[in-house]
């Protein structure tokens, strides 16, 4: 008998597949290498915490964060486009976690895998491919292919449109941008919440990582 699927699962990618915080800490570090006469009598670690800071989990628009380094270090030999060029390197810093593609190897015989992200297609596919990740899912949907971005809803309906199952369970760390849309659209939520976050409505489920995803998904559907 063919085995039906559960549901379908929209993923987050930067912080919730991917540890978007440690590649961007690899890559600054190794900016910092690769720029050290900018810096002169700086101490690095002071650098380093405040490009970090400035980056805001890369929430903050790729421009502004570009445009903010350049006027905190005027030194640097970069404008805003190229210093964005050398950043379109962060994907090379992504490593893959071997416990997280097990995890969607068993997922994908159960459910529905999709990809719902903000950002440049260039960036996040190959974020993707990168941690070896790209495979396992049905239907990617990135902002800057859709032409809308998280959390206006249209993202949401637009891979909605692509869902098998009455069933869907969004899955993110960002409480704007992927829980507040989904528990709107009145969605399952999975907040992936480390800091633990006081948000004013609570989604579903908050774990304070993806690994614990598949117990969560066990007691849910």
């Amino acid at each position: 008998m063919l085995k039906t699927k559960k549901a379908s699962l929209l993923f987050d990618i930067d912080n919730t597949l991917v540890d978007r915080d440690a590649a961007f800490h690899a890559y600054v570090m190794d900016f910092i290498s690769r720029n050290q006469a900018a810096f002169f009598e700086a101490d690095m670690s002071q650098v380093l915490a405040k490009i970090l800071a400035l980056d805001c989990h890369g929430r903050k628009d790729r421009k502004l964060f570009c445009q903010e380094v350049l006027q905190g270090f005027p030194g640097l030999p970069y404008t805003a486009e190229s210093l964005w060029e050398d950043h379109m390197s962060l994907p090379d810093f992504v490593k893959p976690d071997s416990v997280i593609n097990a995890m969607l190897e068993r997922l994908s015989a159960d459910y529905q895998l999709m990809i719902i992200s903000n950002g440049s297609a260039n960036m996040q596919r190959r974020k993707l491919h990168q941690a070896g990740l790209a495979d396992y899912f049905e239907h990617i949907f990135i902002s800057a292919e859709v032409g809308c971005a998280k959390p206006d809803m249209q993202l949401f309906s637009h891979a909605l449109s692509y869902a098998h199952h009455a069933s869907v369970v969004m899955i993110g760390d960002d409480y704007i941008n992927d829980m507040q849309p989904a528990m709107a659209m009145q969605l399952t939520t999975i907040f992936i919440n480390p800091g633990n976050e006081t948000v004013a409505v609570r989604p579903d489920h908050q774990l304070s990582g993806i690994h614990d995803l598949e117990e969560a998904l066990a007691c849910m559907i």
